[in-house]
């Protein structure tokens, strides 16, 4: 798993027992989101990118047996729930320079939803300044469904992503457990 060159003001760590576990903690993540946000997933092949995906689309009202890896055609627009969902995969394209002619920049500038980016380390010179990153990796000595997850806020808009999801930190949440 690749880490943060710089290591953002906000990051939350985990380990989640199984894709439920890590489907959960997608789900937590949801009820923050906004138009425009931007999360970029990183991590190995099976690493549980899409499993993420699928958690937040769940939570977005969007069933999760509708999301489906768009490595072939790229991109999936899953729409139905309280905030849009664009789900890239970009790990076919050959560099950031590609994304041009797919409208990235008007899916980021419209701001009509969330983007979610399978692969980001493929297009990182292309991903904005203030997004959440989110690394997916097995879990050393543990179960090979186990995933070690950081989530890594990167500017004032995810200043906040390690207290949305550590347990206490908001009056009457119940805590978060993997």
């Amino acid at each position: 798993m690749r880490s943060p060159v710089a290591v953002p003001a906000s990051t939350f760590r985990v380990t989640a027992a199984s894709p439920n576990a890590t489907q959960q903690l997608a789900e937590r993540v949801a009820p923050h989101l906004l138009p425009g946000d931007v999360i970029a997933l990183w991590g190995d092949l099976g690493a549980g990118k899409t499993t993420f995906v699928r958690g937040l689309a769940r939570a977005l009202g969007v069933p999760p047996d509708r999301v489906t890896s768009p490595t072939f055609t790229l991109l999936h627009e899953y729409t139905g729930g309280w905030l849009p969902l664009f789900h890239w995969d970009v790990y076919r394209l050959p560099g950031p320079s590609a994304l041009a002619d797919l409208g990235w920049d008007d899916y980021l500038s419209a701001g009509g939803g969330v983007t979610v980016v399978e692969w980001a380390d493929r297009i990182e010179a292309a991903l904005p300044r203030e997004r959440l990153d989110v690394f997916l990796a097995e879990a050393a000595n543990a179960d090979e469904e186990a995933r070690e997850i950081i989530l890594a806020g990167h500017g004032p808009r995810w200043a906040n992503v390690a207290a949305w999801l550590t347990p206490g930190a908001a009056q009457n949440e119940e805590p978060f457990a993997c």
